[in-house]
């Protein structure tokens, strides 16, 4: 019995050690982008809509759930009242900025309306993953819902299927996985300029389908831009 123990101790070393050597990294580090300014459609993208009229009595833009209220409607939230004059669609001069901050051991983002003399309204602060997820269910992003793992500057995505087991070398990688490490260094270099992913390969099982785990490390702020996070939803969904 105890020799047996041994053993099997000693093979899954043996096999931590062959997963470390073949786990395969791309990766680019610099300043981590912590804000980013973004078109006012953007809100409808991520489930708002954005709102002008009073708050607290005084005049102010704020937002609610997208078709939830109506120009003319008045309501209160937590203890503050709002009189909705009319859902804005388009802002002329003006932009949203959005910035993530770590706060109370997680990430949270802030939305900004920007007036054109350069003049910030708190639009709203929501945990950024609670955003995210929101995001991606309302762009039918399954693959980076299902993913997601958390978030704070960066958001860690992984995406992993079948059973662990001896981790595949490079060279002998098919060429499907050699060229997910080429699309994720694209991604880094030109998208989001900072991040890490990284993949290991354990071949097929007897269903001939790939077991691997995949990992993505990315600016938070980042993945609230459309295009990318369609770009990622359709690398994570070619994996399978």
């Amino acid at each position: 019995m105890g020799g047996d123990t041994v053993a099997e101790g000693n093979r899954q070393l043996a096999l931590q050690h062959e997963r470390a050597l073949n786990t395969f990294v791309r990766e680019i580090w610099g300043p981590i982008p912590e804000e980013r300014e973004v078109r006012l459609k953007s809100l409808k993208a991520w489930g708002f809509d954005l709102l002008q009229g009073l708050r607290g009595g005084q005049a102010a833009f704020f937002v609610a759930e997208a078709g939830r209220r109506q120009a003319g409607e008045q309501y209160e939230e937590e203890g503050e009242s709002y009189a909705v004059h009319r859902i804005v669609d388009e802002l002329r001069g003006a932009t949203l900025r959005i910035r993530v901050d770590l706060e109370d051991r997680r990430g949270v983002i802030r939305a900004y309306h920007r007036s054109p003399e350069g003049q910030d309204t708190l639009l709203f602060t929501l945990p950024a993953g609670e955003l995210l997820l929101a995001f991606f269910r309302k762009r039918g992003f399954g693959k980076l819902s299902q993913a997601f793992h958390s978030s704070g500057l960066t958001t860690e995505l992984i995406q992993a299927r079948g059973q662990v087991g001896r981790a595949v070398p490079f060279d002998q990688l098919p060429a499907k996985w050699r060229r997910a490490l080429r699309e994720a260094h694209d991604v880094l270099r030109d998208r989001t300029g900072v991040g890490r992913f990284s993949l290991v390969y354990f071949g097929q099982n007897k269903d001939g389908d790939d077991r691997y785990i995949v990992t993505w490390l990315l600016p938070t702020i980042h993945l609230f831009d459309v295009d990318t996070a369609e770009h990622l939803e359709g690398l994570l969904a070619a994996l399978d």
